[in-house]
């Protein structure tokens, strides 16, 4: 019987140490609205109804990669709490599915961080450099990343 347990024990622990890591390492994919931040920095940037076009043909070009960027995520990471609750936990499965969750959120990134680009591209030298303020800046909204907050 302890033999049994200590069998189980393995990956029953490899599954809560992913789960912890999940939760740490690999934020949550940004949700609709999340681009509210970008629009309220754009706002602030006095800019010219050529540069607004631009702008918006910019993100809607880039919508439909974008959401299937999200979902991409959010599928990735169904698969490993499905991977986490099944009896008995496969590490293998864990891990390889961890991975998929990573580098679903890379792609997600990489395309956000391409259209962030693609917009400061159309932006002067003094906007960019406000709206790189702008985001840079601590929000009310944003998880605390200070240790004593917690």
């Amino acid at each position: 019987m302890r033999r049994f347990l200590f069998r189980l024990a393995a990956p029953a622990l490899l599954g809560l140490v992913a789960l912890s890591v999940l939760a740490q390492d690999v934020p949550a994919a940004p949700r609709p609205g999340h681009d509210h931040h970008l629009r309220e920095c754009l706002s602030i940037l006095d800019l010219s109804d050529q540069q607004k076009t631009d702008i918006q043909g910019l993100v809607e070009a880039a919508r439909p990669a974008v959401e299937a960027n999200r979902a991409a995520v959010q599928a990735a990471r169904q698969t490993l709490r499905a991977a986490v609750d099944a009896v008995p936990p496969d590490a293998c499965t864990i891990g390889n599915d961890f991975l998929a969750v990573k580098a679903a959120v890379a792609t997600l990134r990489g395309t956000l961080e391409g259209v962030r680009d693609q917009i400061m591209a159309v932006l002067t030298p003094d906007q960019q450099a406000r709206l790189q303020g702008c985001l840079d800046a601590p929000r009310d909204d944003a998880p605390s990343t200070d240790a004593t907050a917690q």
